[in-house]
């Protein structure tokens, strides 16, 4: 039995799906399913290095995919300063690195507050009327 690490998937319009990763020579093909193109793996960090987190993308999600306000939103406030740029498509979010370099479940703190910060974002980002 393999082991695997609990994530969620960010669509575009803040919906949130739970997802189980597998933690073998699979991890990325199925990121690639969730993201929907090649993986970019990007790691994100308050500067005092606490609240670690990390994010799967498709790496060519700029040139074919919508903005995702929502993670870009996100992962400033983990950052704590605004990001520079965009972030498009799905995004899989992940937690940080381990001793063995393998990725963890994503924080246990955040996965609870995310179906609140996604009903606050809603009521900037949400394209109904």
């Amino acid at each position: 039995m393999s082991k695997t690490i609990h994530a969620v998937r960010l669509d575009v319009d803040g919906t949130l799906t739970d997802l189980q990763l597998p933690l073998s020579e699979d991890f990325l093909p199925e990121l690639r399913r969730q993201v929907d193109g090649w993986v970019e793996i990007a790691h994100y960090a308050r500067p005092d290095g606490n609240r670690r987190l990390a994010l799967a993308l498709d790496s060519d999600g700029q040139a074919r995919k919508q903005e995702n306000l929502y993670a870009t939103a996100l992962v400033s406030a983990v950052y704590t300063k605004q990001l520079p740029y965009c972030l498009y498509g799905p995004v899989v979010l992940i937690g940080a690195l381990d001793d063995t370099r393998h990725h963890t479940d994503i924080p246990k703190a955040l996965h609870e507050a995310l179906p609140k910060v996604m009903k606050a974002l809603a009521t900037r980002y949400s394209t109904t009327d």
